[in-house]
């Protein structure tokens, strides 16, 4: 009996304590109200990451077709994306996106683009001419006018 009546106690501490633990959690309250959300700050500036600038100084343009070694014109940049050129003579302030033409009849401009070259095909020959080609990766171009080198420049952050 005395062994039933120790099984009997601990059994009931055991309820009470179970019981206990449960009862004393309430109920969940209402959720809090969330914080004032930061201020978004301003945009930053568009990247280039998916866009070069390679300038060639001092170069001659002979009659014919014309071979320059762009080694960033990549795969990528050939399959999906834009290559445009620019030109001036060495001292000028200005550059002529090509094809660039004279009386109406072409003068320069871009005849073949593969991986790594470009050829130029001119029907004048010259030197002292600064070439610059500006290479895309697929993107979007919507909001810049590239026949103005300038505004290319200034949108893509070129140096």
């Amino acid at each position: 009996m005395k062994t039933t009546r120790r099984f009997l106690t601990y059994a009931l501490m055991a309820f009470a304590l179970i019981f206990t633990s449960y009862s004393c959690e309430g109920e969940d309250g209402e959720d809090g109200m969330n914080g004032i959300d930061g201020l978004e700050g301003p945009a930053g500036q568009d990247g280039n990451a998916n866009v070069v600038s390679v300038l060639l100084e001092n170069q001659t343009i002979n009659n014919g077709d014309n071979v320059f070694d762009i080694s960033q014109l990549t795969q990528e940049i050939y399959d999906t994306g834009i290559v445009y050129a620019y030109v001036t003579v060495t001292g000028n302030d200005y550059w002529e996106v090509l094809p660039l033409s004279l009386s109406q009849q072409i003068i320069l401009e871009i005849d073949k683009i593969e991986v790594g070259k470009i050829t130029l095909k001119a029907t004048f020959s010259q030197s002292n001419l600064r070439l610059r080609f500006v290479l895309l990766e697929g993107t979007s171009v919507s909001a810049v006018d590239f026949n103005n080198l300038e505004e290319v420049v200034s949108y893509y952050n070129l140096d």
